[in-house]
């Protein structure tokens, strides 16, 4: 762990300054070897995707009565926003998360939102330096797979919209969000390969 005073000090060690031009020469330098990334809201929110924190966001916005839930759930959900992410929550009913998700599932399909200037700034880093190592993102908009910066490099921790799967046995799809279901994940039940999640056949 690293105090924010001694990162500093680090950083100023290796750095002719802390400015805009003396971070480009570093990066430039052989004595920067590797680089990576770790983003989230912010650099979805400039593409005009609304966070879940900031006033106006999904939490700030949520109106469980308005929701397919139980009173329980509901009672939950004004309690505590973030009980619509909880994963408990969505196993026993997805209805209440799909429904708050459905403007952003839509958005996503229709490519409403576009990559924003630090995604291609991401990408310009693996192009002309070659040093980008990972790009670990909390988003989950897929956002930097429109930048053609190599999937291996790209590593979505909460998960991304663009790419599905079974949580019962893994089979996987690339898909595309529609009205109420994913494309791609149409084709899932047709697998012959898929197990069943339950004890019935």
């Amino acid at each position: 762990y690293l105090s924010s005073q001694n990162t500093s000090l680090m950083f100023a060690s290796r750095l002719a300054g802390l400015d805009l031009a003396s971070v480009a020469r570093f990066i430039l330098s052989p004595e920067c070897r590797s680089i990576s990334v770790l983003t989230g809201a912010g650099v979805s929110v400039a593409a005009g995707i609304p966070d879940f924190r900031s006033p106006g966001g999904m939490y700030d916005t949520l109106k469980p009565e308005l929701l397919t839930a139980t009173p329980r759930q509901r009672a939950l959900m004004a309690r505590d926003p973030l009980y619509v992410v909880q994963r408990d929550m969505f196993a026993a009913n997805p209805f209440p998360y799909l429904e708050v998700r459905r403007p952003f599932i839509l958005g996503t399909q229709e490519r409403r939102w576009r990559a924003t200037l630090s995604h291609h700034f991401f990408l310009l880093l693996h192009a002309k330096t070659g040093k980008l190592r990972h790009i670990y993102t909390q988003n989950i908009d897929g956002l930097d797979y429109q930048c053609d910066i190599p999937s291996d490099k790209l590593v979505p921790v909460h998960g991304s919209i663009g790419r599905v799967a079974c949580e019962g046995c893994g089979a996987r799809s690339v898909g595309r969000p529609t009205g109420g279901a994913f494309e791609g994940a149409a084709a899932i039940p047709q697998r012959t390969d898929i197990r069943p999640t339950s004890g019935a056949g």
